[in-house]
């Protein structure tokens, strides 16, 4: 089975890099199939780039999202792949070639396009602090651990 394990955000805006780092730390423990990857860059880009590969049988994708829960808080799911209107898909496409970021976006985007496998899986991580600077906030911190195994459980069969 071949997977690809995406970490999406901005590498210099705290815990938004959350899904950066864990595929810098996880992909030196990378096993046959398992392939990890900086998505920190435009869903346009990545579509492209999986045009030109072998097909992947799953993507988990990983990084932060702000929907108001506790900060921490680490959620994986199988993503159920609705999009919203086309011109809330135009204006992702918009917001993504002027250098937005984002996890939904690359969802919505790469759905759009129809670049994505039939497996789709999702670890969102509720982000504590924001704002711009290297390093993680120590509420992330102390759930490294648990974002690591949601990582993995969504890589096994």
């Amino acid at each position: 089975m071949r997977v690809l394990v995406g970490g999406v955000g901005y590498r210099y805006l705290r815990d938004n890099a959350v899904g950066l780092y864990m595929t810098d730390q996880l992909s030196a423990h990378a096993t046959n199939g398992t392939e990890f990857e900086d998505l920190g860059y435009h869903p346009i880009g990545f579509i492209f780039n999986l045009q030109e590969r072998p097909a992947y049988d799953r993507i988990v994708l990983v990084g932060a999202v702000k929907r108001g829960r506790e900060p921490g808080t680490v959620t994986a799911y199988r993503w159920d792949r609705t999009l919203p209107s086309d011109k809330e898909i135009q204006n992702r496409v918009s917001e993504a070639v002027t250098g937005t970021i984002s996890l939904e976006n690359l969802l919505i985007i790469t759905e759009a396009f129809g670049a994505f496998p039939d497996d789709v899986r999702v670890v969102e991580i509720e982000p504590a602090e924001e704002t711009w600077g290297d390093g993680l906030s120590p509420v992330i911190e102390a759930k490294l651990t648990e974002i690591e195994e949601a990582i993995w459980s969504s890589t096994r069969p």
